[in-house]
């Protein structure tokens, strides 16, 4: 305890404050006398009306506690956080005559309350301020998977809400087939032991997306008990490369391999059946005639002729 106390009450103006209570608000005792008034003019005033009311209801009721938290000036200026509590010694007719009481100083508590307030705001800004869609899974000791919430952008980029998330598994939200491909991605960072980068393509709602995942387990008691999930949608992206990629293997006019693929995969070819000591056929095709059509009818037509053939070759 920090400080104990006994109030007079058919003398209320009486009252002893141990000297722990004024060390903890850095008073010598010996400068202060025993009377209410003293540490009524230190203790903040809103507070003082908490602890007056809940002693009028004390001594009401028995059953009523007086147990609040209240906070004192220190003389440093700062503030105290001291937990008050007493009862109430009654007469014969029950009626209060004294109170006793103590004080614990709780103000390492309420910093500590407001540290982790603080970073929980914090926590919250970055977690819902960031662009990239995060979540967290919570790593059952079955290695299930279970996620725990996802963040706004998550929310508005899936049309996931987090009460859609919450507590369920990969499988239950995402169905057996796609849930199935999602755990073994989790899996593989729990085995891993450590932070994974992968790519990949989800659908949500025939709304299909190219994501950059980044998985990091958190490990607790030798054991993945969490994973943050942090995923950066690269639809755009992805579909760029692979627009990138088709123009420069195939012809834009008929949509088959050009002459660069087909190299490419001439000597793919060749590598495999010479180590494989196998043989392939290869064949030239020719269009008879094809200038002509060019000189007749125009170019627009020789197009026209040069995709039906090769939307015939496509289809053998």
């Amino acid at each position: 305890l920090d400080g104990l106390w006994d109030w007079d009450l058919d003398n209320p103006q009486n009252e002893w404050m141990s000297p722990k209570f004024w060390q903890t608000l850095g008073y010598d005792p010996a400068e202060k006398q025993h009377l209410s008034s003293e540490w009524q003019d230190i203790i903040f005033q809103e507070d003082l009306k908490i602890a007056l009311v809940n002693f009028e209801k004390h001594c009401e009721n028995p059953d009523y506690p007086y147990d609040q938290i209240v906070r004192y000036k220190h003389k440093n200026g700062g503030t105290v956080w001291i937990r008050c509590r007493g009862i109430a010694i009654r007469d014969a007719n029950k009626k209060p005559i004294r109170m006793l009481g103590a004080h614990t100083d709780i103000t390492a508590l309420k910093q500590a309350e407001a540290d982790i307030r603080r970073l929980s705001d914090e926590y919250e800004k970055v977690f819902n301020g960031t662009q990239d869609a995060m979540f967290l899974i919570r790593v059952a000791e079955n290695n299930r998977f279970r996620f725990i919430r996802n963040n706004l952008s998550h929310q508005i980029k899936t049309k996931i809400s987090l009460e859609q998330i919450r507590d369920k598994s990969p499988e239950e939200l995402l169905g057996e087939e796609l849930g199935r491909k999602v755990s073994e991605n989790y899996q593989r960072c729990v085995d891993a032991g450590h932070a994974i980068t992968y790519e990949e393509e989800l659908d949500f709602g025939n709304d299909r997306k190219f994501w950059l995942t980044t998985l990091t387990p958190i490990v607790e008691d030798k054991r993945v008990a969490y994973i943050v999930g942090s995923a950066a949608d690269i639809t755009d992206r992805k579909r760029l490369e692979l627009e990138l990629v088709k123009n420069a293997n195939y012809d834009e006019l008929t949509g088959l391999p050009n002459r660069r693929f087909f190299f490419l995969k001439l000597e793919q070819v060749l590598l495999e059946h010479c180590r494989d000591r196998m043989q392939f056929a290869l064949f030239f095709i020719d269009i008879d005639g094809f200038k002509n059509i060019n000189d007749s009818y125009g170019h627009e037509i020789g197009d026209k002729l040069l995709i039906s053939v090769a939307a015939q070759l496509k289809n053998a």
